[in-house]
């Protein structure tokens, strides 16, 4: 049975910043925002703002790394296999190196996701592709997973009380003392 936990959390890439134009691309969007109020929540409108339409960029413009590297695979095998029967022409050639270089700069992008979501140095020291590198991996993910609270002296793995409880600490540790509260 699966929990719902809520909406998952944004994150950054790295990689992203690899990709032609993001820098402009991030300026634009900032730049485009409008929202009314105070500092504090014209920020958080932004970044709300900001999230969503990153999240679309990153699926339609930044896309599935492992996809277009096997896509720019397949056409690469196309033209060799063209140029072993000396059927390649000039303009094909030209395709072929600038398909080599797309596909050096997805390789590029998918090591620095790897490196960002070991956050080790196993790229420096090891095979990307070993099953110790990929366990890794996962018991990151498994030791920062977040699987209950103990509430009263009982612990409770319900979804629902684990994120009351989350609310309720930062509620208490974020509340300000003037007028400058941001609703959460």
């Amino acid at each position: 049975m699966i929990k719902d936990w809520g909406p998952r959390p944004f994150r950054y890439i790295d990689a992203w910043q690899m990709e032609s134009g993001f820098k402009e691309l991030v300026e634009d969007m900032w730049n485009f925002y409008t929202a009314r109020g105070d500092g504090i929540t014209n920020f958080k409108d932004k970044l709300k703002f900001f999230k969503e339409d990153l999240k679309v960029w990153n699926r339609e413009v930044f896309g599935n790394l492992k996809v277009s590297k096997n896509n720019i695979l397949k056409q690469i095998e196309v033209l060799d296999n063209q140029d072993d029967n000396n059927e390649l022409e000039e303009s094909a050639k030209i395709k072929s190196m600038d398909l080599t270089s797309q596909l050096k700069e997805i390789e590029n992008k998918i090591d620095s996701l790897l490196r960002e979501k070991a956050r080790s140095n196993w790229l420096k020291h090891g095979d990307s592709n070993s099953k110790f590198y990929h366990s890794c991996i996962r018991w990151r993910r498994i030791r920062n997973e977040v699987k209950g609270v103990e509430v009263g002296g009982q612990w409770s793995e319900d979804p629902e009380v684990v994120k009351g409880q989350a609310k309720k600490i930062f509620e208490e540790r974020f509340t300000a003392t003037k007028n400058f509260r941001v609703r959460l």
